[in-house]
């Protein structure tokens, strides 16, 4: 028996149906693909916001450690051998002593003195007008003379002899000196008592200024 041919009606439902496979085939592909665009580019966008925020902590950290840095005062110290206790009254007596050195009154800023050009629109002459600059020093204390302190060695003593006496002195076991300016700068000194009783010193275990530049 012969079969017969297909109908052309169901010659056209297959191709309909092949033809919507296509399309849904197709739509898929684009959902896809759309979602692994927006998830890498979700990814890209939180990555950049990422590094953006980390370098600008970064930028901040350096930033306030740059500006401590700069403000902070510049200090030095040094481990010094106390005094043995059989030579406490000579160091008690020592200090007591070198208390009474203190002035309780600031030193004078030094000033410097800067010319500066000043040219007149109607004459050709110029005219020297000087401008008084910030105190960077007081009394022989300079960022100079403070290096030149040399902690570990350096006596109260030496250095009294050398930047005159302190503005302000507090006594415990050991003596803390003040030399200040009348505008504030500061260099302070810690001195230890060491040796014995027949050889005690006041010797620079540390030392601290501010202002001087």
């Amino acid at each position: 028996m012969q079969r017969k041919p297909f109908k052309k009606s169901h010659k056209l439902r297959n191709t309909l149906i092949a033809f919507l496979a296509f399309i849904i085939a197709v739509l898929i592909i684009f959902v896809v693909l759309g979602r692994n665009n927006q998830t890498t580019a979700k990814n890209n966008v939180s990555e950049s916001t990422s590094i953006k925020k980390h370098k600008s902590s970064k930028k901040a950290s350096s930033t306030i450690a740059e500006s401590s840095t700069s403000e902070s005062p510049a200090s030095e110290s040094t481990s010094v051998a106390q005094a043995p206790v059989a030579a406490s009254s000579a160091a008690s007596s020592a200090i007591s002593i070198a208390t009474n050195d203190a002035t309780q009154t600031p030193i004078t800023d030094n000033t410097t003195t800067e010319s500066s050009v000043t040219s007149s629109s109607t004459a050709s002459s110029t005219v020297q007008q000087p401008n008084v600059t910030a105190p960077v020093s007081f009394g022989k204390w300079s960022a100079a003379t403070y290096n030149s302190v040399s902690i570990g060695s350096a006596t109260y003593d030496q250095v009294r002899a050398t930047y005159g006496a302190p503005t302000y002195m507090v006594a415990s076991d050991q003596l803390y000196a003040t030399w200040q300016s009348t505008s504030g700068i500061k260099v302070s000194i810690v001195f230890t008592p060491t040796g014995g009783a027949d050889n005690l010193k006041l010797i620079a275990s540390s030392k601290m200024q501010t202002g001087l530049q």
